[in-house]
């Protein structure tokens, strides 16, 4: 038995093989029609056999399988851009606990993200001292604990937990872009980083009819086949019909390898007015292209997208089985499109409250075109246009910002680097 998605497109062929039973259902909450029906464009039929399964590919084309895989695009693994590492203080500060309490009295009208939220989904998030009050998420939304192991297991095994700590990663880019926003959580992929198409369309269809400004997507799939494209298509315009005034932010996707053709990661490359692609620089003032970035001409802006330092767990981990153990103490470096996406999705955030109200999302991606809040732009290459490069906030510029706004103030200068790491 096997289970498909069904594009709207092909709703009337798929009934001529079977019928209009209970199998075949809608994916997720969605839009309602006059009559009270759901008029969404993505269905799910499920048990087919196999000779209905190809009478049914017969007769309405290719489907895009329901448990197709979607995944996080993250440069981790043997890649030397790779696995989190442990951090202690190099480059810059970490946050403090006075940096925390200033970002949860963030006022409204300094580009701070007030009243914005973002949904995610991802792998989840773990409790983090400096996402506190930052995120919301249901009890089954948070990762597995990388510790939680078999009995005799000291460490994480590589595979089968990758992408632990992918989602807390992900938040605390966004908290970076815009401290005081929040982030609504929604998991839906494993802790290898991968999900099913239908359960992700699902935990996005709830944060739209929850009504997040901003949805970030740092997950992608090749959808090689039209049909599978037109799934994707009918999701993004399902979410559009339930929140119109949603951004969806998405991953480009990362190349296996520099010698792998650039080629559209779904649901980036959908080509809405309400989607935006994302690609990566390696960092900050780069107008060249990360060598293990995805591109194309779908792409509307770029982002750094190496080394970055964010959120991670605590813990004795293994990032492959390759690499020795490893401590890490609740921030890590990692690299991928996923993270650049999440900087676009909290600079959104942010342009959006710098004017003393909420402006829609919309708006704040014209202004990010237009080049706002940008280093500049990328150098055109054959494979994809010249676009914005947006700015990457940092925790050691908002340490800055804080000393500058308070340079008129007798205090004692506040002791970072290796000893903020404690509070992780």
């Amino acid at each position: 038995m096997v289970s498909r998605l069904v594009a709207r497109s092909q709703l009337d062929a798929v009934r001529k093989v079977v019928g209009d039973g209970s199998r075949l259902t809608p994916v997720g909450c969605g839009p309602v029609g006059r009559d009270g029906r759901f008029s969404g464009g993505l269905y799910r039929i499920s048990d087919l056999t196999p000779d209905e399964d190809r009478q049914v590919r017969d007769t309405a084309g290719d489907l895009l399988d329901a448990e197709a895989r979607v995944s996080v695009p993250v440069q981790g693994e043997p890649s030397v851009f790779g696995e989190p590492m442990d951090y202690h203080g190099r480059g810059g500060a970490l946050p403090t606990l006075a940096t925390l309490r200033e970002r949860r009295g963030q006022p409204s009208t300094n580009g701070s993200g007030e009243g914005v939220l973002v949904g995610m989904v991802d792998t989840g998030v773990q409790p983090h001292p400096w996402l506190a009050g930052g995120y919301l998420s249901a009890s089954d939304d948070f990762e597995p604990d990388p510790l939680n192991l078999p009995a005799g297991a000291k460490v994480r095994s590589a595979g089968a937990q990758s992408q632990v700590g992918h989602g807390t990663f992900v938040a605390g880019l966004i908290l970076q872009q815009a401290p005081a926003a929040g982030v609504w959580v929604e998991r839906a992929l494993a802790a290898n980083g991968e999900g099913p198409v239908d359960r992700v369309a699902e935990a996005a269809k709830q944060l739209a009819a929850r009504g997040v400004h901003v949805l970030n997507l740092s997950l992608s799939c090749r959808a090689e086949e039209v049909e599978a494209r037109e799934a994707m298509k009918d999701l993004v315009a399902d979410l559009i019909a339930i929140n119109k005034d949603l951004v969806i932010v998405a991953a480009a996707g990362n190349l296996r390898d520099e010698r792998e053709a650039p080629e559209p990661f779904w649901p980036a490359a959908v080509g809405a007015q309400q989607v935006v692609a994302v690609g990566a620089v390696n960092g900050p003032g780069d107008r060249t292209w990360a060598k293990w970035s995805n591109r194309g001409p779908w792409i509307d802006f770029a982002a750094p997208g190496t080394d970055l330092l964010s959120t991670y767990v605590v813990g004795v981990l293994r990032p492959s089985v390759t690499k020795p153990e490893q401590q890490y103490n609740g921030w890590a470096m990692w690299s991928g499109t996923s993270f650049s996406t999440a900087i676009v999705s909290g600079a959104i955030a942010r342009l959006m409250t710098d004017q003393g109200r909420i402006t829609p999302a919309l708006e704040a991606v014209d202004r990010l075109r237009q080049g706002e809040f940008s280093s500049g732009t990328t150098d055109a290459d054959k494979a994809a246009p010249s676009v914005p490069v947006v700015e990457l906030v940092t925790w050691d510029a908002q340490e800055e910002a804080r000393h500058h706004a308070s340079a008129q103030k007798p205090t004692a200068q506040e002791k970072v680097g290796d000893d903020a790491t404690a509070q992780g």
